[in-house]
């Protein structure tokens, strides 16, 4: 899981790879394969590169913002993110303000760990916790040593509200700690999301190292943050990124030929393909394939859960305490949000700019965009005290992620069509739909294309 200089390959002759779709997966195949010394064409359908994880720009209150179009938090778990920043020449704390894991709400509850290391970290966090029992402590450190005893695999999966049922952990700690980390983390309600899956976050973060519990605000805007790396780190390396070129069609003879829509050069030709686009465009992009029809059968299955994210504009001087909070949210009242970022904290032409987390499916998707911002601004004047805000705009990316379901199928990255190779967050993991892992399958997907082509190593 290292940098690519371990590998100890290079391609003798350049093989051409068209790499369809610049989220983060394909950004990440992309930079490992010019890594490589592959000749890469990026072929992006919008106008901004990083796809789910991208910046945008919004007015408001009369200003416009820099900011994205969902608010994420990266975690020090993510080995292959770090590593290919490292690989672009990106320093890692130019770009995130790593801090210890913790966990705030407005009403003083407040979880933190040191930077001990393990488990220190994490025991020193549960005795200073405050708004936790004795009774409540006890039952997360015992649900986390049976899961580590058991090598954090959960048997038969089940869903996580049925795992913290059979392990014993009281509604405080359920709604406080599990609930937010869970959604923050699955995006998919816990008594449908896959307690295997949730279970391997837990192992990989806040059950691991105090360096990989570790949270990761983002210094700028996403785009900044990989993407236009790795557009710098492609180009420079003789490949091409196009934006606004929608690919159509994807056949092949000898060659793979990639029909584009509103390009002056109609038809790209390659010897490899690698799928990063959304995984419900596959079917009519590539079929009717027989190579491909269990593939078409398995992403069919996918469900997909939302998320919104409030921005709200609020008048100087306001922040938010250590740059952002936990919420308790209760959809049944309107309080929707379960985190609140200050987006002016760690850059400051975003002073007084809040931007609120709304995870997975519920009942604000039946509400205008404009009565989810109302409700959202009510909650926060509610728990934080806040004055009215000048201006609120809502994002609401409806197919956000995959939904994490219980025994959840997912194709790997290699398929029965030769040459084409998939990357995606929605490929095989034991991972959720991350940056993390849409980054682990766009590096996968690049040294299988790699392997396949058979070059010599040294």
């Amino acid at each position: 899981m290292g940098g690519v200089a371990h590998l100890g390959v290079r391609l003798s002759i350049p093989l051409r790879v068209a790499v369809v779709g610049a989220g983060w997966a394909g950004c990440a195949a992309a930079a490992e394969l010019a890594a490589h010394g592959a000749s890469v064409i990026v072929l992006e359908a919008s106008e901004e590169l990083g796809g789910r994880a991208r910046r945008l720009s919004l007015q408001l209150a009369g200003q416009t913002h820099t900011l994205d179009n969902g608010q994420h938090l990266l975690l020090g778990a993510y080995t292959e993110t770090s590593a290919l920043l490292s690989i672009l020449g990106v320093e890692l704390d130019a770009v995130v303000d790593r801090r210890p894991f913790e966990l705030r709400y407005p009403d003083g509850f407040r979880l933190q760990a040191s930077r001990a290391t393990a488990p220190w970290h994490l025991a020193g966090a549960l005795l200073s916790a405050r708004g936790l029992s004795a009774r409540a402590r006890v039952a997360v450190v015992t649900m986390l040593h049976a899961l580590k005893r058991s090598n954090w695999k959960v048997g038969a999966d089940l869903s996580i509200i049925d795992l913290l049922h059979e392990r014993g952990q009281p509604p405080n700690v359920v709604r406080r700690l599990w609930r937010p980390l869970a959604l923050a983390a699955l995006n998919t309600p816990l008594d449908r999301a896959s307690a295997q899956i949730f279970t391997n976050v837990l192992r990989d973060s806040i059950g691991a190292d105090a360096g990989a519990s570790e949270m990761w605000i983002p210094r700028s805007d996403l785009s900044a943050m990989l993407p236009d790396a790795v557009e710098r780190f492609v180009v420079a390396r003789g490949g091409e990124v196009r934006r606004d070129a929608r690919v159509d069609r994807i056949t092949r003879s000898d060659r793979f030929q990639l029909q584009l829509r509103n390009e002056t050069m109609a038809t790209v030709h390659a010897d490899a393909v690698i799928y990063a686009a959304p995984p419900a465009y596959l079917e009519r992009i590539t079929g009717p394939n027989a190579a491909l029809a269990p593939l078409y059968e398995t992403v069919a299955q996918f469900e997909y859960e939302p998320i919104y994210t409030v921005y709200l504009k609020y008048p100087a001087g306001v922040r938010v305490p250590r740059g952002f909070t936990a919420l308790l949210d209760d959809p049944a009242k309107r309080r929707y949000a379960q985190w609140v970022f200050d987006r002016g904290s760690l850059d400051h032409r975003n002073a007084a700019v809040l931007a609120a987390m709304v995870s997975a499916s519920g009942p604000h998707e039946g509400e205008p965009l404009e009565n989810v911002c109302q409700a959202v601004a009510a909650q926060l004047t509610q728990d934080l005290a806040l004055p009215s805000p000048l201006d609120a705009r809502a994002i609401a990316e409806r197919r956000a992620t995959f939904a994490a379901l219980v025994n959840i199928k997912r194709p790997p990255n290699r398929t029965e069509w030769p040459g084409f190779t998939l990357a995606g967050d929605w490929t095989e993991s034991d991972y959720p739909s991350t940056l993390e892992s849409g980054v682990r399958s766009g590096r996968s997907a690049a040294r299988a294309v790699i392997e396949s082509r058979n070059s010599p190593v040294r």
